[in-house]
């Protein structure tokens, strides 16, 4: 049988890495010294600041990630940690 491979590249930060995070945007603008207004940093990074994905857990987000690409017929056949990166490996069956 031949396989069809997917490699997911899993972005996320330690603790400390949090000073970098800026978690709204008055945050955002505060930390560019005011250069920058809080409604400017919001229209120009809508998916940054964005209501929608907050409060998920990270894990459900990749529960839900991965349910979408079962639905899709891939399956999940291994997990590696590589010089900091953390990757997912899917499979699938070419057709």
């Amino acid at each position: 049988m031949k396989w069809e491979y997917l490699v997911v590249h899993l972005n996320f930060q330690s603790d400390d890495n949090q000073d970098n995070d800026v978690g709204n945007p008055k945050e955002a603008s505060e930390k560019l010294k005011g250069s920058l207004s809080p409604d400017f940093i919001m229209q120009q990074f809508p998916d940054k600041y964005n209501d929608k994905d907050k409060g998920i857990h990270p894990a459900l987000q990749i529960s839900n990630f991965l349910n979408k690409k079962g639905e899709d017929g891939w399956e999940l056949f291994e997990t590696i940690s590589l010089q900091g990166l953390f990757l997912l490996i899917l499979k699938k069956p070419l057709t």
